[in-house]
């Protein structure tokens, strides 16, 4: 919208008439639209002299406003300033709710913040849905939401839809409240009862827009699909049946979407395989398939469950590299020799027989020199070898080109048959795990270098150079283990680089890897290839997952354009740019519901252990109290007023909590013995105390 010429002109104030005659190829009507939509989207603001300019002339700003729970509140620019989030003093948020985009007056801060300031306006709501548990006061109900960082909303006797107190629902908001009445809302689903693992793992699903059920449409259309290969698509395409080709994935796997072969070439180098699944063949644009595929965006995964992007019949079927069967695959060919160089590369519509379904498990075990498997597997062996030497090549190239080594590990909630979880580990990442990472990176770089090369649109992976204020403060806590980072030079990724390897060694500095990745922007997807920080890389995209990423999806859709030499269109771009929208606002979903879902089974599963004591260690700090970590990567609140013998206050640049009177510091890294006092997976909440020393 900033690139407006009528938000351009408003660099000043002026009036409707003057706008007119500065712009006199744009109808009356048509001023009269972009004034509006500009001023929706919070950009500009007209005076009591009818005079338009710039929010910013006027002293405001669109921001995000957070809600904490408490009276007061933050908003958060759309462009963050140097001074951060605005402070939101009690009486001063308008009606807004957590998550509203609002428009915010800034003022000089009377309360000892860098600035403050009141909402003048709500933009729009964040959400017309809110969860939580069905009350009763007197004769009326109300809703008392899972989060306190919404307001009560009042029940109509009408609106109850059959809900009973203590039911956990879903409710549809009709009336926000205006100051003078309270919110107001109607029951559109019930999820079950309060205080039940499964209600509160509903209701983060309902939350976040992710569904179980398919159309009908589209599981018709997957059950169409059938489950074997049509012979005469497979005459149309690179015949690689009789290659050694094979899926690596881990044991609890049930669909395999990606295969390899390594196979030498005449000229002392190798072509490298990734045959991944031809998604598009069978989801074409349009269809009930592709409108499911578009809405979900990506699949959702947590403890014990999948929710596919893709109906079973696919994702689990004809899609499914499964081994000794024909299966259709969209192929990346690269030419590489075994110091990790690539040469050329080609892209094809092909089909494939998977001579092997192997294990990273298996695959790490031959690896590691395991006489059975590699007697079992005696065949495969030399291929094993060679492409895990190829993938440490590849890895050595790409951390010299100043890639980021971001390999925090990941916590793996464990289940039973019941679903109920039984323990937590760290997942762990072999040569097997880094081989299929390294080959499907090589693949994603290839299919962006050969659209972007070609001016064709796709949709790309991109990750921007970090915020420079928070590589500053990252910068700040990192010198008190001796780093020096100039956060002026984001570029020079190997200082970051140095920090990861230093704290390897180290448990104080356990939590700088953790750190860093926090003050790196999000990646996302786009329409324009800018490059991945991250990775060091100038083109970027997601190939290698179109049965569970819709991104890849819609890659795979312009490349088979591209190499097949159909025109590119206008069309096409729009498509680029809306999918690319909409898979980054789906991926965001997924990862918060994902995220808050695995707070709830560590919950659960720490329940068992209330009393006990444990070694742990500060992850983070905040205003509030201390969040500490247990050497299973279980992470809980040691609230403030808890601690003993001292009042502590917050010392933001430091990270720490530090004691007035006696000096006493708590900061990330320090070790703790705590014990546990709560565990709720009605939400996720686990609460700790200090065991005196």
């Amino acid at each position: 919208m900033k690139n407006s010429i009528v938000y351009r002109l408003l660099a000043r104030p002026l009036r409707f008439e003057e706008l007119r005659r500065a712009l006199p190829e744009m109808g009356k009507q048509e001023l009269t639209e972009e004034l509006e939509r500009l001023g929706q989207a919070g950009l500009i603001l007209r005076n009591r002299k009818n005079r338009y300019a710039w929010a910013e002339h006027y002293g405001c700003t669109p921001a995000t406003f957070l809600a904490t729970g408490r009276a007061f509140a933050f908003a958060r620019p759309d462009e963050p300033g140097k001074d951060g989030d605005i402070f939101i003093p009690p009486g001063a948020g308008g009606g807004a709710w957590h998550g509203d985009r609002v428009l915010v007056q800034v003022t000089p801060s009377q309360r000892g913040h860098r600035n403050e300031g009141e909402v003048i306006r709500i933009l729009e709501r964040s959400r017309a849905e809110i969860m939580g548990e069905v009350q009763q006061h007197g004769k009326s109900c109300f809703l008392r939401p899972a989060s306190a960082k919404y307001p009560d909303i009042v029940l109509p006797k009408g609106k109850m839809a059959g809900a009973l107190p203590g039911d956990h629902v879903a409710v549809h908001v009709m009336f926000y409240g205006d100051g003078k009445l309270p919110p107001q809302g109607a029951v559109a689903a019930i999820l079950g009862a309060e205080g039940t693992l499964e209600a509160s793992v509903a209701g983060i699903l309902r939350e976040n827009g992710i569904t179980l059920q398919f159309s009908e449409e589209s599981e018709r259309q997957a059950l169409a699909c059938g489950d074997t290969v049509d012979p005469a698509e497979a005459v149309r395409r690179l015949d690689l049946r009789d290659k050694v080709i094979f899926t690596i994935d881990g044991d609890d796997a049930k669909d395999f979407d990606d295969a390899v072969s390594l196979e030498p070439l005449g000229n002392g180098h190798f072509e490298l395989g990734v045959h991944i699944a031809d998604v598009s063949h069978y989801v074409t644009a349009g269809s009930p398939l592709d409108d499911e595929a578009w809405r979900r965006g990506t699949s959702v995964y947590y403890p014990g469950h999948v929710i596919p992007m893709l109906p079973f019949a696919l994702s689990h079927g004809i899609c499914s590299l499964n081994p000794d069967v024909d299966r259709l695959t969209f192929s990346a060919l690269m030419e590489v020799d075994m110091d990790g160089r690539r040469y050329n590369y080609r892209f094809a519509k092909s089909v494939i027989h998977s001579k092997a379904r192997m294990t990273y498990n298996h695959v790490n075990k031959i690896l590691d020199g395991d006489a059975a498997l590699r007697e079992q597997y005696a065949a495969l062996v030399p291929v094993f070898e060679r492409m895990a030497a190829l993938a440490e090549a590849t890895r050595k190239r790409r951390m010299e080109r100043g890639a980021l080594d971001l390999d925090i590990p990941e916590p793996h909630i464990v289940v039973d048959e019941a679903g109920k979880p039984v323990d937590v580990q760290f997942r762990e990442r072999g040569a097997a795990e880094k081989l299929i990472e390294e080959f499907m990176l090589l693949a994603n770089e290839a299919a962006a270098e050969y659209l972007e090369k070609r001016g064709d649109p796709s949709v790309f992976r991109v990750h921007e150079d970090p915020d420079p204020d928070k590589l500053r403060a990252f910068a700040l806590f990192a010198r008190q283990f001796g780093y020096r980072v100039d956060a002026s030079k984001p570029k020079d990724t190997r200082q970051l680089q140095a920090v990861l390897d230093g704290a390897q060694d180290d448990p104080r500095q356990r939590a700088l890897p953790t750190l860093l990745l926090r003050s790196l922007a999000r990646a996302r997807y786009s329409a324009e290839c800018t490059g991945h920080y991250g990775l060091a890389a100038r083109y970027y995209l997601h190939f290698t997952s179109p049965i569970r990423r819709y991104p890849d999806l819609a890659a795979h859709r312009m490349l088979y354009k591209a190499i097949t030499n159909q025109q590119f269109t206008k069309t096409d771009s729009t498509f680029c740019e809306e999918a690319a929208g909409q898979s980054t606002v789906r991926e965001y979903a997924a990862d918060t519901a994902e995220r808050d879902i695995d707070k709830l089974y560590l919950a659960a599963y720490m329940q068992q252990f209330i009393g006990e004591e444990f070694d742990a260690e500060v992850s983070s700090v905040a205003q509030f109290g201390l969040f500490v970590a247990l050497k299973n990567s279980v992470e809980g609140l040691v609230r403030i007023e808890t601690l003993p013998g001292d009042y502590y206050e917050y010392i933001e640049e430091r990270m720490e909590l530090r004691g007035q009177r006696s000096g006493h510091r708590y900061t990330i890294g320090t070790p703790l013995r705590v014990r546990l006092t709560g565990a709720n997976p009605a939400n996720g909440q686990i609460d700790f105390v200090l065991v005196d020393a």
